[in-house]
């Protein structure tokens, strides 16, 4: 019988067999590891559910209240003299919220800048306090938006130049200026007074009669409107003009974006998609963050974001001109940082709705004439962590859309003023590619109100669309300039191009990009279609063809 020696001598067999444990064990650990991070995110998915049971349960309780008071004074719901300023969730509760870093991969940050931006660390602060008065800074805008509050119930003006209406700064560029003159990226700090020639529309426009006429930035290759002003109620005989908008997601300048463009420039995130909005009529975005230079503390909250008034001057000569202030991040850095950021976008020129120094200010819409269309822009979020981020009276604030009612008062009073309504609404889960029925419900609120075009954000993540008694409904429009996460759905984004004619009929077409970190880059063809095919699976009733333009189907 032969006998085969056992290759290699006993120490190195021992040493094969230790690395062998060690593996073993390492397994084993991580496996462990593993199911503990998995528990740990059930447990927290299920606390979230349970938070926002109770919020939604307390704002409904809150809009209630609301609606009980105004009628034991006399007064229907549509006959109040302001938006009501529903309460958010409860402070224990942030609906809605973003999920934690540890959801991500290591190394990376989280959904929405998992780490804290700029080395801030939630605090105990003073995230919603209203300063004495409701805060100075939003009162010094050059041409503050014609209340949506004062004109819920009432006749609309009787010409389009009556001194009630008046454009916010962001609508108009102020004549004789253009944004080439500016240093890009060299925004005022926000402790700075405003330059009043910067801020205001020059006296030739008001001589001209209609303080409403915009001029488009010369350097954004907008053309210049010359229509006549509109008739009473912002109507007019001609149906024929047509204007085109653009819509993107959420953008912030603050955390791992901040670090890459104050290496690249602050003009990086555009390279791909200036020329698209310095063509068009109207650039609309969510700006998901607060723009101060101020000292502040940041909200006691998971993510808080802060970004620098440097971000502006390039935001406004990409093109862009009206940002939506109404989220779940304008108070992250308290009532002061929200009013001056307010008082920072007036001095770069840019249109804000959606927040301000109370809640005539943030219901308030921006209007914007083009091509003889004449635009209105309202802003509303129903994602607020704590009930002290919605615009009361005398406290700034967020315009709260958790009371549906609220929010259609204010589209009721923008159509009054306006050809088409524009809604930009904050809403929905977070990293979830369906609308909820709450998303639902409030789409077909203010499209019955009078909105003709719904554009929503939040979710982080493309959602799909609706058509709705003809009116189109972008239920989620992702994330734009933003940071990296682990989670794949969050890199795919576009800009939504909206085509409208002065009677309000509007078509839609979806543009798809990729959301690299701070840059948003156009999808190759194959990309593209694969995901224009996956958002007309979640778009019911809905066809997207090929070059990105939705209808409904047949």
């Amino acid at each position: 019988m032969n006998y085969t020696p056992r290759s290699g001598s006993r120490s190195e067999r021992a040493k094969t067999a230790k690395r062998r444990k060690r593996s073993r064990l390492l397994t084993i650990n991580l496996t462990l590891l593993a199911l503990i991070l998995a528990g740990a995110a059930m447990l927290y998915r299920r606390e979230q559910t349970a938070q926002e049971n109770r919020a939604e349960a307390a704002a409904l309780t809150a809009a209630a209240e609301t609606e009980a008071a105004a009628q034991a004074s006399g007064q229907s719901p549509a006959d109040e003299t302001s938006p009501s300023a529903p309460a958010g969730p409860s402070a224990a509760a942030q609906a809605d919220e973003e999920q934690p870093a540890a959801e991500a991969s290591a190394g990376e940050e989280g959904p929405s800048g998992a780490a804290q931006p700029d080395g801030q660390s939630p605090a105990a602060g003073e995230a919603g306090a209203a300063p004495e008065g409701g805060g100075a800074a939003d009162s010094a805008e050059a041409n503050p938006p014609q209340s949506a509050a004062g004109a819920v119930g009432a006749a609309a003006p009787a010409a389009a130049g009556s001194a009630a209406e008046q454009e916010p700064s962001g609508a108009a560029q102020p004549d004789g200026q253009s944004p080439a003159e500016e240093e890009a990226g060299n925004a005022p700090e926000g402790g700075e007074a405003a330059d009043s020639a910067e801020a205001n529309p020059s006296s030739s426009e008001a001589a001209a009669g209609d303080p409403l006429k915009s001029s488009a930035p010369a350097s954004s290759g907008k053309a210049a409107d010359n229509s006549a002003a509109p008739a009473a109620g912002g109507k007019s005989a001609d149906s024929s003009a047509v204007v085109r908008m653009n819509f993107a997601g959420d953008v912030i300048f603050s955390g791992k974006v901040q670090s890459l463009l104050e290496q690249k420039g602050y003009d990086y995130p555009y390279a791909y998609v200036k020329e698209r909005f310095k063509t068009d009529d109207l650039t609309v975005i969510n700006l998901e963050t607060p723009v101060t230079a101020l000292n502040t503390t940041g909200a006691n909250k998971s993510f808080v974001f802060k970004s620098p008034p440097a971000a502006l001057g390039p935001l406004k000569n990409a093109g862009i001109d009206v940002v939506n202030l109404a989220n779940n991040h304008t108070l992250d850095q308290g009532a002061d940082a929200l009013l001056d950021t307010i008082a920072n976008l007036d001095k770069n020129g840019l249109g804000h709705v959606g927040a301000g120094k109370d809640a005539d200010a943030a219901y308030a819409p921006v209007y914007v004439e083009r091509q003889g269309v004449r635009i209105a822009v309202v802003g509303v979020s129903r994602v607020l962590p704590e009930t002290s981020w919605a615009a009361g009276p005398n406290h700034p604030g967020a315009a709260s859309a958790y009371d549906p009612a609220a929010a259609a008062r204010a589209v009721k009073a923008a159509k009054e003023n306006a050809d088409v309504v524009v809604a930009v609404v904050h809403w929905g889960k977070e990293r979830v590619d369906t609308p909820d029925a709450n998303q639902t419900t409030l789409a077909h609120t203010m499209i019955d109100a009078g909105a003709d075009l719904i554009i929503g954000g939040h979710a982080h993540v493309l959602q799909g669309f609706e058509q709705y008694k003809g009116k189109w409904i972008a239920y989620g429009t992702g994330n734009f300039i933003f940071t990296r996460s682990a989670t794949a759905k969050t890199w795919e984004t576009g800009v939504f191009q909206a085509e409208c004619t002065k009677s309000g009929d509007c078509s839609l077409t979806l543009s798809p990009y990729w959301a690299e970190l701070g840059q948003p880059v156009p999808m190759e063809a194959a990309d593209a279609q694969k995901l224009l095919k996956r958002i007309e699976s979640l778009s019911p009733g809905v066809k997207i063809g090929s070059d990105g333009r939705v209808s409904a189907a047949n």
